[in-house]
Formats: C-alpha cells, structure tokens, sequence
C-alpha cells in the first residue's frame, strides 16, 4: 500500500505551531534562567536605582553637613509604609548616621569599617530577618557619605505575590491572542503559497499531445518552485521539438517509400517481360531494404541510455567494416584503406553502433567514389576521419548533409538520405562530434572526434 505524504499546507501549518512553541518554550526558560541566576543583580540594580533619590533629597545645614532626607512624596512612600521590609542610613566620614529611615540609627553593616563598606552587596541578617543590603558612597562639598539601603525579602514577596497574578493573567492573554494571529497569518500564508502553485497544477492537467505548445504560467509562482516550473517548461519545449521531428521523419519516411513501392508495384501488376524488368524490381527491393535498416538503425540510436556501452578497439570495429565491404568496393574497382597510428586505442562506446557509425561513412565514401579511386580510414587516439576522391560537398552544404533525407540539390544517385544523420545521432549520443569537411584529393572527409 503507498504511503500517505503529507500535504504541503499541512506542512506549513506544523511548522508554523513548532515554530511558535519552540519560542515560546525558549522565552520561558530564558525568563526562567534570568530569574534564577540574575536575581540577586536585578535586585541590585533596582536598590541602586533608589540610591539615587535618596542623594538627590540630602538635607545640609549652614556647614554644608548632611544632616538628614527628605524624599519626594511619591519617593517616601516605601519607607512610610514598608519600613519594616525597606529602609536605609546615611554615614559620615567618621562612621557616624547622619540620617536613617527609621528611629533606630544603627549602621546596617556593624563588623564593617566606614572605609569597607562602599560597593559592598549581600544578605545580611537585621533583627532576625535576612535583608539584601547594598553600601554606596558619594561625596558632598568635599565630604564622603556612604549610604545603605536594606531591602527584606519580605518586600520581594509581597510585591511578587500582588503582581503574579496580573502577569499571569496578561501572559496568558497574550499568548492566546499570539496564536489567533499566528495560526490566521499562518493560514493566509499558506494560501497565498498554493494559490499560484494551484494554478500550475490546473496547467499542468492541461498539457497533452494535442497541445505540446502550452507552457505553465510562471507569474506570481513561488521562488522555491519557480525553478521546478522551467525545468517543467523546457522539458515541454524538447518534447515538442521531438515531436514535431518525429512528425516530420514519418512524412519523409512515408514519402521516401511510396515512390520505390508504387514503382514495384507497377512492375509487378505489368508482369515481368525480362531481366530488366526483374532488375529494376530488386534495385527497387534493394534501395527499400537499405532505408528501412536506415530506419531501424536510427529508432535503435534515438535513445543513448539503451546502448549497451563496453571497452572497445576502434581498430577491430573498423576492419569488421571494411571486411563487410570489401566485396561492394571490389564490384565497384575501388581500393579501401585502413591506416592505423601506433597509440593502441580504447574506446567507451557501444559496438554495434560503432560499427554502424563507420559502416555509413565508408558505404557514402564508396557511393561517390570514382573506379580506380582509394577509400582512406584513417584512425588515431584523437578521432576516426573517412576520405575519399569523389566530387565532395560544397561549402554551404557542409553542415545540412547530417540532416535526415537530404539530398544535394541535383544529386541523382540513390540513396535514403539517412546514413549521414545516423552518423551524428551516434556521435552525439556518444558524446562526440562529427564534421564534414574536404580531403587532400578535393574530395569529401568526415571526421569523428571522441576526445574532446
């Protein structure tokens, strides 16, 4: 049974609700870390920050001495009301308070000398009750004055226990509403994502061999999916153009047969009156024959991952070949040549096709060969060129004589017109390159290079 993949929305949406608890999860204990390992600084801060109060209401006398606080209202009302928990005192130079809270003028910090006491923080036990007591020194017309504050942890307590609530309840709010809107942007996202990918889908169903033209809309479609949509695209594009090839090879194959066909037919209909007649008819037979191996030849050759591909010696292949033609060259008084360089040669490639690849070169060669004229294979670690004497191709036509069932404007041999396109499916599919160009007696040479 397959299995079930999920879809791509659901997707998003799970990652979206991990996203928003993993974060979630990590502020928590960020908030939680802090609290535990901080806390002592948090409180220290924030007693500093009273400190500062404190300084700015010293009382001086005509002297210029402090002699006493007075606090804003706003600023006083922890000391009126918590001074059980909250309360501070004011040193001179000499160790003696100059101001305090509270009616006791003890100095919070009594096994700590005047000098010692300034930047000292910590827990420090008043009366029977842990306080956190801070010292901070500042001087006053030239005067030094250390003042202490003590906070209880009574006062942390009450506070904590008055605004737990309050934050328990906003965070929880909070955090609702977070995920109303992080589930709807989520899901507005998600749509907004599949709209256009829906779009191609629609497209795509679309496409079928009527209409191999159509291509998928690539406005508006995701930059992640845009890249799989043109490689969609140009996969489109190339079946088009083999299609259209593939139309084209049938109408010139049907029209390459109908003519020797018909012709035979006739013949045949007339009854044959001779050895003319009998002649013409396997000619006609014959020419059938090779186009229709043309045909198969290529069909076998359109595909390059069907090609069995071993360790082969071009050489070996090419003697096959003129052994396979030597009696047509013999009929014709034409001499075939093979010449061999001393660098023994391996190749990567199919054997048959090889073999076919130097079986056309050699059978055109022989085609337009004069009587008395030599067929030259010649062989080396770079490439395999074939060359002959005959009339040669033109330069204009030097690159259109791979192309399936072409024929040189008033050439009147007979032929299928596919060896030579054969030829370059077999190069290509093998990776190599195949040109035509003129050999050193004015006739045509055709050079396979499988080195690059």
């Amino acid at each position: 049974m397959a299995s079930r993949t999920p879809s791509l929305s659901l997707r998003l949406a799970l990652g979206f609700s991990l996203a928003f608890f993993s974060m979630a999860l990590l502020v928590a204990g960020i908030q939680a870390m802090l609290a535990e390992r901080f806390g002592h600084l948090v409180t220290r801060m924030s007693m500093q920050g009273q400190t500062e109060d404190i300084f700015d209401g010293f009382v001086l006398d005509a002297e210029r001495r402090v002699v006493g606080v007075e606090l804003e209202p706003a600023d006083s009302v922890g000391f009126d009301d918590f001074f059980a928990n909250l309360k501070y005192r004011v040193l001179d130079e000499t160790g003696r308070t100059v101001a305090s809270s509270e009616a006791d003028r003890r100095s919070m910090l009594a096994g700590r000398s005047i000098a010692e006491q300034p930047g000292f923080f910590g827990v420090v036990r008043l009366d029977g009750r842990d306080f956190f007591v801070g010292a901070w020194q500042r001087e006053v017309h030239g005067r030094p004055y250390v003042l202490q504050l003590a906070r209880s942890d009574r006062f942390e307590l009450l506070a904590r226990e008055a605004l737990s609530p309050a934050i328990t309840d906003t965070v929880l709010l909070l955090g609702t509403l977070s995920a109303l809107i992080f589930a709807l942007a989520g899901a507005l996202a998600v749509r907004s994502v599949l709209r256009p990918i829906g779009v191609v889908e629609s497209a795509a169903r679309n496409v079928g061999g009527r209409n191999l033209a159509a291509r998928l809309p690539e406005d508006r479609v995701p930059a992640e999916i845009l890249p799989l949509v043109r490689a969609f695209n140009g996969v489109l594009q190339r079946l088009e153009r083999s299609f259209q090839e593939q139309e084209r090879f049938i109408a010139n194959a049907a029209h390459e047969l109908k003519t020797p066909l018909a012709l035979a037919r006739a013949r045949v209909e007339a009854g044959l009156g001779g050895e003319l007649d009998r002649a013409g008819v396997l000619r006609d037979l014959d020419v059938m024959s090779r186009q229709v191996q043309q045909l198969l030849n290529l069909a076998q050759v359109a595909d390059p991952h069907a090609m069995r591909r071993c360790r082969v010696r071009p050489s070996d292949v090419a003697r096959d070949v003129l052994d396979h033609l030597v009696f047509r060259a013999h009929r014709s008084d034409i001499t075939l040549h093979l010449q061999e360089s001393d660098v023994d040669v391996m190749l990567e490639a199919d054997y048959g096709a090889l073999f076919v690849l130097i079986n056309n070169l050699v059978e055109n060669a022989l085609e337009f060969s004069p009587p008395g004229s030599v067929v030259t294979t010649l062989l080396d670690a770079e490439s395999l060129s074939v060359e002959d004497s005959g009339p040669g191709v033109p330069i204009e036509y030097r690159t259109q004589v791979f192309e399936r069932f072409w024929r040189a404007p008033g050439q009147v041999r007979s032929g299928s017109g596919l060896g030579l396109a054969v030829v370059r499916e077999i190069a290509v599919a093998h990776g190599w390159s195949v040109r035509c160009g003129e050999s050193a007696t004015g006739g045509a040479s055709f050079l396979v290079c499988w080195r690059p």
